[in-house]
């Protein structure tokens, strides 16, 4: 039986540089009790999935676009307060 390319390419592993497989890294929220409002993660988000807004009257970092997010962590690891989950 023939598969179809759709098939192919969904059973494909992505390896890193050092050749480990990867394993998205999607955010769990945003801790607001930890966000300073900084703006590291919107720098770094190449999906634009973070926003910043007031809450509470804090400025703080807002995942307001989850659909469009691709799980590289880059948010995660950027963040000077580890407000990430």
């Amino acid at each position: 039986m023939r598969r179809r390319v759709s098939d192919r390419v969904r059973n494909q592993i992505i390896l890193c540089q050092d050749g480990s497989p990867f394993v998205p890294q999607y955010p769990g929220g945003i801790n607001f009790l930890k966000c300073t409002g900084c703006g590291e993660c919107i720098k770094v988000c190449p999906q634009g999935c973070i926003e910043l807004q007031e809450i509470n009257g804090k400025l703080v970092a807002v995942l307001t676009k989850m659909e469009l997010c691709i799980g590289d962590g880059m948010c995660k690891i950027v963040c000077p307060e580890d407000a990430f989950l």
